[in-house]
């Protein structure tokens, strides 16, 4: 490895120590966690800090991240949205297995579909006034509402009326709110023909680099062949959400 190359790989080292850190770092830090010599590893400072990719913070006397990486990373926020990132994902998993994935957000206080992969391999995203979905009988519906504030769930569930779609659809709020803390703490939801008769549906989170869950994602299709692989699909769903919460900026930090 060149030397050149070598210090830049120092560099990249030195900027990814942020990923776990929310304070200034000073050389000697730097130094002790990369082993690095600290003569080296203030050139590496110093020039990383002249091109605005490093600032000195002035209280602690170490150093943070610079105004030239933020503008990166919001220039790449701005490249990237939710239905750009999901559309691979969705048609991943729906060709996968063969049926329809979907992808739905909150808006306001509806639930709404704005992605939809089919067997075809065709999508549709749908305008912001597009598919609307109930909250009490759709997985997605239970992943948006799981991971809900408390005070916008009530305000969602003041207006829903528990319509019993199927007879095996939840008819009351205090079953759908026992579902609920099931969903939370199994990261995962179903639609066993709660909708419509001879449809499941399987549904996880997707959460930003806030941690907060902004979407839902899910794989539905004929009730025999969802339920008969069911543990199979719940893993290809958790993966598929992961993966589009990392590009989304999600990090797990308790992982």
């Amino acid at each position: 490895m060149s030397k050149t190359i070598n210090s830049l790989v120092k560099a990249v080292n030195i900027l990814k120590l942020y990923l776990d850190e929310d304070k200034s770092l000073g050389i000697t830090e730097f130094s002790r966690a990369l082993d690095i010599p600290k003569p080296t590893v203030q050139n590496i400072v110093s020039t990383l800090e002249e091109n605005g990719l490093l600032e000195k913070d002035p209280m602690t006397r170490g150093y943070r991240l610079g105004p030239v990486l933020f503008q990166l990373g919001m220039q790449y926020a701005n490249s990237m949205d939710l239905t750009m990132i999901a559309r691979v994902w969705l048609e991943k998993l729906c060709h996968q297995y063969g049926e329809m994935s979907q992808a739905g957000i909150i808006m306001g206080e509806r639930i709404v579909i704005v992605m939809k992969v089919e067997p075809d391999a065709n999508y549709m995203v749908f305008p912001q006034t597009g598919s609307v979905i109930p909250p009490h009988s759709t997985a997605i519906g239970k992943v948006l509402l799981s991971w809900m504030s408390p005070v916008l769930r009530d305000r969602i569930l003041a207006d829903c009326t528990f319509t019993k779609f199927t007879d095996k659809t939840i008819g009351s709020r205090e079953d759908y709110l026992k579902e609920l803390e099931k969903v939370k703490q199994n990261g995962i939801a179903f639609d066993f023909e709660e909708s419509i008769n001879g449809l499941s549906c399987i549904a996880g989170p997707v959460f930003n680099n806030k941690n907060e869950c902004m979407a839902a994602v899910s794989l539905s299709g004929n009730a025999s062949k969802i339920e008969g692989r069911q543990n199979e699909i719940i893993d290809a769903v958790k993966y598929i959400c992961y993966r589009i919460s990392e590009q989304m900026g999600y990090r797990n930090r308790g992982a």
